[in-house]
């Protein structure tokens, strides 16, 4: 009975740990407030209504402009890549006097993907290796016997 029992509750920890994961990320106004937006109005407006775009573009040269508010959500299993289940984009166009001129909601069902090349794409920076870190950090440890109560 009590191997039973045991195997019971190793049973139960094993299949927890397959349990489905929920990975959120951005955030989108109510629809409430999606609604009050209608084409003609300023960027201004829009930006007020709304709150701060997720994304929002440089002018291009004619003056338009897009800003964009997204969200969207991935689940996973155990030790599964996680896959995207939900989306929801909305993209706001502008003329060059920053007034609506169109607006899209994109679901996961318009998905496209985009492939980043990294010959174009510039990261900045560059990795350091264990040993770069040591010897670049060496004499920057602070061991804090300072004695704090001594004024300056």
């Amino acid at each position: 009975m009590k191997k039973k029992v045991i195997g019971i509750l190793l049973s139960g920890m094993l299949l927890s740990a397959c349990g489905l994961e929920s990975y959120p990320a951005g955030d989108l106004p109510t629809q409430a407030r999606l609604n009050a937006i209608a084409v003609g109005d300023s960027k201004e407006k829009v930006v007020r209504v709304l709150g701060t775009p997720a994304l929002e573009n440089t002018p291009m040269p004619d003056g338009t402009s897009f800003i964009i508010y997204a969200q969207n959500l991935k689940e996973s299993r155990a030790f599964l890549e996680p896959k995207e289940v939900k989306r929801d984009v909305y993209v706001y166009f502008f003329n060059n006097k920053d007034i609506l001129t169109e607006q899209k909601h994109l679901t996961l069902a318009d998905k496209q993907s985009v492939s980043y090349d990294a010959s174009q794409t510039d990261v900045g920076g560059r990795e350091l290796s264990v040993l770069d870190q040591i010897v670049q950090n060496f004499g920057r440890y602070n061991t804090g016997s300072q004695d704090s109560s001594v004024r300056r």
